[in-house]
């Protein structure tokens, strides 16, 4: 048996259960009618809206369930379960309803890349607040912070940002933050606390490639233990030491060793070494030693494998190559710079092109590219063929003893193969973001290193860049690839990386360089063939010379570019270092543009598809 229920407070008319007694029954329409006048419902305007049928079964839960859906559906403007009716006659009769959703849709899609990528969300975050706690001072930091989370905190109130992406960013930039500032005040404290001109006794790793000068091997030695008279300390502690040859031969890359010897502050002299001081301090570097007594360990590292088959694919490769061009190859497909001149070395700052002596994305990328192609050759499956490129990738990553840089392209490439294996959507601001929240949990002062911001600071750009380049080159809807976009597509992406790069190469280089995006142009052909042949004829002890001339030729190409484009004096103007401050500022500008022009080619995209 049901009863009509009628109230002064509207002309909502509600056919309730008969067990539902008054008191439920006017707190239920008087909250219909405040729904009515959150969404801009009057009855004088409108007729009124057709009855709503409550069912008899279960009438106070259902009155109950009413009462706690209301937020939700005033909300989404007369939205909810049992308001369908009411909210087709607002929408057909004003369509206010449409228009505000539409407004709202409008203010949250800026927002969408944030809220599908989780992963991307948290560890993007996390670096953003480790760089900030390395960069700046606590209290800067601190109040960095909490201007984040209350600006989260009012995108929150107006619904313009989920709770769990909030929760994300904030977790996220406070957590990074926190161990950035433990970071710099632990450096701190060691450079305050450590001996200084004492013997010690000191028991670590060798970290870096050994690199040979005259009669001294030099190398960063990561300390486990110090022992200084009756004092121990036992925080990692990086130092930085200069072994002469007659106390170790053929020190390696991941050797345990004992070493006694004397502990100094780095020092400075001159303007060179001014520059060498302020890399060691980048690098985490505290203190030097200069041995006096080395005792190598048994359990010493996997590394020590990577280290000597670097050094006999050195041999191999300047073996096959011309003095000149061994020397080029060597620098740019196994990161050996020993052999490189002062004068060469200046023409690649100049140019802009000094990032292809480090391997990283590049290099990477580029191997990737020709193993996936010779593996296709031979007909072999996709997953197969991802397998493969992994594989080798981090392979070259082993031997090429890259840092950071290196890594983050092994970690991107692994991702990126994966994908392909796996046969599932690939996200590369994801890819990226893990790559780099792995390296800054293991090593925090990584985000000093330069190698480690230009790599990042680079893939970054490229991956904000990549929509209005891809309009440029096949159009906005898509297609074919045009000869002119293409062309025009290769000089956006050249200047987006020049542009991208120039203020850290002002920041380290003190020198910004104008002839950078037709450099890069210019040498990438022959620098995809030094690294993809290069590091083949490394690996065979004996080759062809119809194999090795390609290599030469590539070697020579880059040279003579290189050292030409570098001649005109308007190639590179001396510049002061900017503020760090500054140059936070340029990016967050820098990358807000990229970010629009993509966003801006996307919707043209999805407009035309309609």
């Amino acid at each position: 048996m049901l009863q009509r229920i009628q109230t002064e407070e509207g002309d909502a008319r509600h056919i309730l259960p008969r067990r539902v007694d008054a008191e439920h029954a006017a707190l239920l329409v008087r909250v219909v009618h405040q729904t009515l006048i959150s969404a801009h419902w009057s009855p004088s305007q409108n007729p009124a809206p057709t009855p709503i049928m409550v069912s008899t079964n279960g009438g106070r839960k259902q009155a109950r369930r009413f009462l706690r859906n209301r937020r939700a559906w005033s909300r989404n403007g007369m939205g909810g379960r049992g308001t369908g009716i009411l909210k087709s006659h607002h929408m057909t009769t004003h369509g206010k309803v449409d228009a505000h959703l539409t407004e709202r849709r409008q203010a949250t899609r800026w927002l969408q890349a944030v809220n599908g990528r989780p992963l991307a969300t948290f560890c993007g975050s996390y670096l953003l607040g480790a760089a900030a706690g390395v960069t700046f001072s606590p209290l800067a930091v601190v109040n960095a912070c909490l201007l984040t989370s209350g600006v989260l905190w009012l995108l929150l109130r107006r619904r313009s940002l989920p709770v769990a992406t909030t929760l994300l960013v904030v977790c996220a930039a406070w957590l990074g933050s926190a161990q950035g500032i433990r970071h710099t005040v632990q450096d701190a404290i060691l450079w305050r606390t450590l001996p200084q001109g004492e013997a010690v006794f000191a028991v670590g790793e060798v970290v870096s490639e050994p690199v040979k000068r005259r009669t001294i091997w030099r190398f960063i030695f990561r300390a486990r233990s110090i022992q200084a008279g009756q004092r121990v300390f036992h925080t990692p502690t990086y130092l930085w030491v200069e072994l002469p040859e007659e106390r170790l031969d053929n020190p390696h890359a991941g050797e345990r060793l004992q070493i006694e010897g004397r502990m100094r502050l780095p020092s400075a002299t001159g303007a060179s070494g001014a520059s060498f001081v302020d890399y060691l301090r980048r690098q985490g570097v505290v203190r030097t030693l200069r041995p006096y007594r080395v005792a190598k360990l048994d359990d010493s590292g996997w590394r020590v494998f990577f280290s000597r088959l670097r050094r006999r694919l050195i041999k191999n490769l300047r073996y096959h190559l011309p003095t000149r061009e061994g020397h080029i190859a060597a620098a740019i497909v196994l990161n050996d710079r020993t052999g490189l001149d002062s004068s060469i070395r200046e023409s690649f700052r100049r140019t802009g092109t000094v990032h292809i002596l480090s391997p990283s994305g590049t290099h990477v990328s580029m191997l990737a590219v020709a193993v996936w192609a010779v593996c296709r050759l031979f007909r072999l499956s996709r997953r197969v063929s991802a397998l493969a490129v992994i594989a080798v990738i981090w392979g070259f990553v082993g031997v090429a003893a890259g840092g950071e840089p290196s890594f983050r392209a092994a970690v991107m490439g692994t991702l990126v193969a994966g994908a392909v294996a796996l046969q599932r959507e690939l996200d590369l601001p994801t890819s990226l973001a893990l790559a780099g929240f792995l390296i800054v949990l293991t090593d925090t002062g990584a985000l000093l290193d330069p190698g480690f911001q230009f790599s990042f600071i680079l893939v970054a750009a490229i991956i904000a860049a990549a929509g209005w380049l891809n309009a440029l080159a096949f159009g906005v809807t898509g297609g074919r690839l045009k000869p002119v976009g293409g062309l025009l597509a290769a000089i956006g992406f050249g200047i987006v990386c020049a542009i991208a790069s120039a203020p850290l190469t002002a920041l380290y280089y003190g020198q910004m360089s104008f002839i950078a995006p037709l450099a890069n142009l210019v040498i990438a052909l022959p620098v995809q063939v030094l690294t993809a042949m290069g590091l083949a004829i490394a690996c065979l002890p004996w080759a062809p010379d119809w194999l090795t001339a390609p290599v030469a030729l590539s070697a020579w190409m880059v040279d003579k570019a290189v050292r030409w484009l570098a001649l005109p004096a308007w190639a590179s103007v001396p510049v002061s270092p900017p503020p760090r401050w500054a140059i936070a500022a340029f990016y967050a500008l820098f990358f807000i543009v990229l970010l629009v022009l993509s966003a801006r080619d996307s919707a043209r995209r999805r407009e035309l598809a309609l």
